[in-house]
């Protein structure tokens, strides 16, 4: 299963995004559920930079995949603060609706602190 925790302020400000584990929907690179959140969270760090030309402290496991850390405590370097939350808050949509479909592959948890 993937399980997504995703760190936001009351304001709705994004913290921390932490992405772990493997959806198991399908064979090993032919997982739909894996690209999906995949295909997500990359496009989410591309838009990032290319459309806010912001870039976060991330981590992503190259070897062996299964885990992704998004760090936003450099957001206060970037002026393009309200499209960063406009992605974030795509993002987010997307994760939830990806968990909300299909519930035994994909968890997102979102806290707010």
């Amino acid at each position: 299963m993937i399980k997504a925790t995703i760190s936001k302020l009351s304001n709705g400000q994004p913290v921390h995004i932490k992405i772990t584990g493997h959806a198991g929907s399908g064979e090993y690179g032919h997982d739909v559920m894996c690209a999906a959140v995949s295909t997500l969270s990359i496009n989410f760090i591309n838009s990032l930079e290319q459309l806010a030309a912001y870039v976060p402290d991330y981590r992503i496991n190259d070897v062996t995949g299964g885990e992704m850390i998004i760090d936003f405590s450099n957001l206060d370097t970037t002026t393009n603060k309200e499209t960063v939350q406009i992605l974030f808050e795509s993002f987010l949509l997307g994760m939830t609706t990806i968990s909300e479909d299909s519930p035994e592959y994909v968890k997102t948890r979102v806290m707010t602190n």
